[in-house]
């Protein structure tokens, strides 16, 4: 894959590379290196994607671990003060409860909810992006779905 290829299809996926990224961690510049980090990574390893077609499931399992590593690391720190991030002006109560409900789940369960119903993947691309069974994600994300029932009301989901 030639540079412009790999830059085509990155900047493609720069919304939900973002998307994914902010489903593992809470602070902007967080979020931004990891997108930062897993596309430098990908650019590096670009020799080992057997199949292009694959490309997007490779960078989000690129990405994913790149999420997973700064978490180690916080985890590692004490943060002086925590800052709650502002919700955006413009979301409603609903939205606002939704998103607030998403971040409660466990982390597996958020990343199978963010990358099915906010990314678009579908069951299969779910499982070979986590690896894991698309039985496996089927459970996870019907566990997803009860859980923010139970939190957000019937009606809203």
């Amino acid at each position: 894959m030639d540079k412009d290829a790999f830059a085509g299809r990155v900047t493609a996926m720069q919304q939900s590379l973002y998307r994914v990224a902010a489903s593992y961690l809470h602070g902007e510049a967080d979020r931004l290196d990891a997108v930062c980090e897993a596309i430098a990574r990908a650019w590096e390893k670009r020799g080992t994607l057997r199949d292009e077609r694959l490309f997007s499931t490779w960078l989000i399992r690129i990405l994913i671990r790149e999420c997973v590593s700064i978490q180690r690391r916080q985890r590692r720190t004490v943060p002086v003060e925590a800052l709650p991030e502002q919700a955006q002006k413009d979301e409603s109560d609903a939205v606002r409860s939704l998103r607030e409900a998403i971040e409660t789940l466990p982390q597996r369960q958020r990343t199978m909810v963010v990358l099915h119903y906010m990314e678009g993947y579908d069951v299969r691309e779910v499982a070979r992006i986590m690896g894991t069974t698309r039985g496996a994600v089927c459970a996870g994300l019907s566990r997803a779905r009860e859980t923010l029932r139970r939190r957000i009301g019937e009606d809203m989901v």
